[in-house]
């Protein structure tokens, strides 16, 4: 018999379609699904048979956040303080000239665990050997979606088409179905072509999505001018590239033609807020693509671009990042901000219709955030509710306290409940120091 789990007298916030709040709220689960939830005095009046009660007094009850955008890594905090185009030619493409397939497990393990205990419980992951990604959702118990780094063009070290629709067929529904496998492209100047037409035709073939980086710098329009004669999402249209099952990151730079194109399209946009900050790429215009009709959803980036995997950080960002720039304080408010973490990024990954909010019949998967910190503190109720303001202004990733994918706890009181935390810190540690001396030997003279 599936194990049944209650939690109760939490701050449960579902972010469904009625942006249903329980002050004093409860959760049942059963097996992955929620069956059940509502207010705790209501929930206890049905006297469910448990096996598990979980009393979540003063923490938050929230869906599990979803990141649109990561790289798993093992290169945080060497590769710093350089423009993009400069600093993927000196650091970023050397890299992987050197990753292996145990490499880029290590570097999984570290990202996914990471990302875990931060309260991410799915991730979109672009990088290489991801058949060894896979082996890491498995083993930690996550969920993600996984589009390799790919390319054909002869002076990059990515992925094939080949090699990404092998991928498709033997790692698409693993891990129990936590795993989908996406189409990827690194990037269009990477591309031939023929590449880009193979991958648009593939994710057709295989019912599956498309992810790329693309817009990130102004360079990137001359890039494209030259290349196409046209901006690079126009490009795109004519590739057929664009729509609800393609997830473009960045969008920092895009004329007006082009937002109009991706909200027609209904096309997905993970905003890398931090990381676009680090990298002094620009700004992504949300509310305009949201106004047009595109879904725009969160991402870290990788943990070199952004070092770290929180998404507690990459909300607050996000919000701050456009009121900033624009000198308006009203611009993408708080709620807006969680479900952008939430619903909208299962719905850039094409997976809304099970996870990224809390409703009866949906995959139980959830976050237990406490709030009895000196950093969240006052928590208030009725007319001065602050809960939501204080999860995307005040919280961090260490702030999560348990967290549930399909229904199993995979952390409880921060402790990872299948993997070994030292274990990977230590490993990450040993290889990393050769994985960088093996680098230099692709890396060009500094300028």
């Amino acid at each position: 018999m599936p194990e049944t789990t209650l939690i109760k007298n939490g701050i449960v916030i579902t972010v469904d379609k009625r942006g249903r709040i329980f002050e004093d709220g409860a959760v049942v689960i059963k097996g992955d699904r929620i069956i059940d939830l509502g207010k705790t005095r209501e929930i206890m009046k049905k006297r469910y048979k448990v096996d598990r009660i979980i009393d979540a007094r003063k923490k938050a009850v929230i869906p599990g956040l979803i990141n649109t955008h990561i790289h798993s890594d093992l290169i945080r905090g060497t590769a710093d303080d350089m423009p993009l185009i400069e600093w993927l030619d000196y650091y970023i493409s050397p890299w992987h000239w050197v990753v292996t397939p145990d490499i880029a497990h290590a570097a999984a393990m570290l990202t996914y665990s990471e990302a875990l205990k931060s309260g991410t419980t799915c991730l979109a992951d672009m990088f290489r050997y991801m058949h060894r990604c896979a082996d890491a959702v498995r083993e930690i118990g996550l969920r993600a979606v996984l589009a390799p780094m790919a390319a054909d063009s002869p002076v990059q070290k990515y992925e094939s088409y080949e090699d990404n629709e092998r991928l498709v067929r033997s790692r698409n529904g693993y891990a129990q179905g936590r795993v989908r496998v996406w189409f990827g492209m690194e990037w269009a100047f990477y591309s031939s072509d023929d590449h880009i037409h193979k991958v648009v035709e593939g994710a057709k073939r295989y019912k599956t999505g498309i992810h790329i980086h693309s817009n990130e710098v102004r360079d990137e329009w001359e890039l494209s001018m030259k290349r196409f004669g046209k901006h690079p999402i126009e490009a795109f249209a004519d590739f057929g590239l664009l729509g609800k099952n393609t997830l473009i990151a960045h969008a920092c730079w895009l004329t007006e033609r082009e937002r109009q194109l991706l909200g027609q399209t209904r096309t997905n946009i993970a905003h890398c807020s931090v990381s676009n900050q680090k990298l002094a790429d620009g700004v992504c215009p949300v509310p305009e693509l949201i106004k047009y009709g595109a879904n725009v959803s969160l991402g870290t980036d990788g943990l070199k671009e952004n070092n770290t995997a929180d998404m507690f950080e990459v909300m607050k960002f996000a919000s701050l990042l456009q009121k900033v720039t624009r000198l308006d304080a009203t611009v993408l408010p708080a709620y807006q901000v969680l479900e952008m973490a939430t619903i909208g990024g299962a719905r850039s990954l094409g997976w809304d219709k099970e996870i990224g909010s809390l409703e009866v019949g949906k995959k139980a998967d959830l976050i237990l955030v406490d709030l009895n910190k000196l950093r969240t503190t006052p928590v208030l109720f009725g007319e001065f509710f602050n809960v939501v303001s204080h999860l995307v202004y005040a919280c961090h990733g260490d702030d999560v306290e348990t967290v549930f994918v399909d229904g199993k706890i995979v952390m409880e009181n921060r402790v990872l409940k299948n993997v070994e935390e030292q274990k990977i810190i230590d490993l990450a540690t040993k290889i990393t120091p050769e994985v960088l001396e093996r680098r230099k030997q692709y890396q060009p003279k500094k300028k």
